[in-house]
């Protein structure tokens, strides 16, 4: 398996959108490793290009260590949170 894979759906991923770490599993053709991408992410650095703020819980929720960061990014881009929680059906890609 390649970190590659899952940074380059990550990457794909556009401004004022979100993806949950199962929907980008699948999309890097790595089904039911949705622990393994947070896994991944998780080892990124904070100012990475890669925008690992925009993977979520496949409920919405905001679930990374660096949860205040995200926060402050995704509502740059426009997304709007409820207690740390996204609307999917709203925000989520694809």
């Amino acid at each position: 398996m390649s970190k590659e894979q899952i940074y380059s759906v990550v990457a794909a991923i556009p401004e004022g959108r979100v993806a949950s770490f199962g929907a980008i599993a699948s999309a890097a053709g790595l089904p039911g490793r949705a622990r393994w991408v947070g896994q991944v992410l998780s080892q990124l650095p904070p100012d990475s290009s890669i925008p690992w703020h925009r993977v979520v819980g496949h409920d919405g929720r905001v679930t990374c260590p660096q949860t205040q960061l995200a926060i402050s990014r995704l509502t740059s881009e426009g997304i709007e949170l409820v207690n740390t929680k996204i609307n999917m059906k709203r925000y989520g890609w694809p």
